[in-house]
């Protein structure tokens, strides 16, 4: 472990890495679970995420983090568990993915993907996981150990700010995942009402782009709507504080 880096007490989640579920439809709508040990069992009784849904079993399904990956697992429910519209047995979560439950639908994220998995070395997790984040022109760091590697060649993006203090600035991104704020972040604004580290953009690929709203004072919209995280595509219009943003994105052959 490097010097200076927080081990976190037995059974609970690294320093720096927040996980969540945020109940949009069901009877729990609004509700919102911080995550905060590496086991959680999600159900209707005696369980550490509890729901009201009575078409929710006991306990319905759990979520184990490791240091490879995060999976949820059904617990034998009655109504079975589903990812993304599509009933598991036991699967890996990516950010922003969708988890159903009887009548109770959530939307699991994280504030810091481990983006090691777009690493070709077999050893390269392990190394990134191990060893002090060293930072160059090709590396940007999420967190202690978290990797934020350059988009393909073939991916194009952009953000023009179209109303502001920054207007008419337009920066490129670079890299998968990119933090927007007035300090501290990837991109820098001038914009006095925006918080320090204000959203996440993440391009995980072609057809999977999201924001993330980090905890901001203002909130983070897109298209005039107040989101917390949601998926954007390219025109979408992004407003933080005073600025106002237009999000790009193409694929070149």
């Amino acid at each position: 472990m490097p010097s200076g880096e927080k081990k976190a007490p037995e059974g609970e989640l690294p320093p720096g890495i927040r996980i969540y579920l945020e109940v949009l439809e069901g009877p729990d709508a609004g509700k919102k679970f911080e995550l905060k040990k590496l086991s959680t069992v999600i159900g209707r009784k005696n369980c550490e995420v509890m729901l009201s849904d009575g078409t929710v079993s006991s306990q319905h399904c759990s979520i184990e983090v490791s240091r490879d990956d995060i999976m949820v697992s059904d617990k034998n429910s009655t109504n079975g568990t589903f990812v993304n519209n599509e009933q598991i047995t036991s699967c890996p979560l990516q950010n922003l993915d969708e988890i159903k439950l009887g009548e109770t639908r959530m939307l699991f994220s994280i504030a810091n993907d481990p983006y090691a998995i777009y690493h070709d070395d077999a050893g390269a997790e392990e190394e990134v996981l191990n060893r002090t984040p060293i930072m160059d022109e090709h590396t940007s760091v999420l967190g202690p150990g978290l990797y934020n590697p350059e988009l393909p060649a073939n991916f194009h993006s952009a953000l023009e700010v179209t109303e502001g203090p920054n207007k008419g600035q337009r920066y490129q991104l670079k890299q998968r995942s990119t933090v927007v704020g007035r300090k501290g972040a990837d991109i820098n604004l001038d914009d006095e009402a925006a918080s320090m580290r204000h959203f996440q953009l993440e391009i995980h690929s072609k057809d999977k782009i999201t924001i993330k709203d980090l905890a901001s004072r203002n909130g983070t919209r897109v298209n005039r709507m107040l989101v917390s995280a949601v998926k954007v595509r390219t025109g979408d219009e992004l407003e933080i504080g005073k600025t106002k943003m237009t999000f790009y994105f193409r694929v070149s052959k």
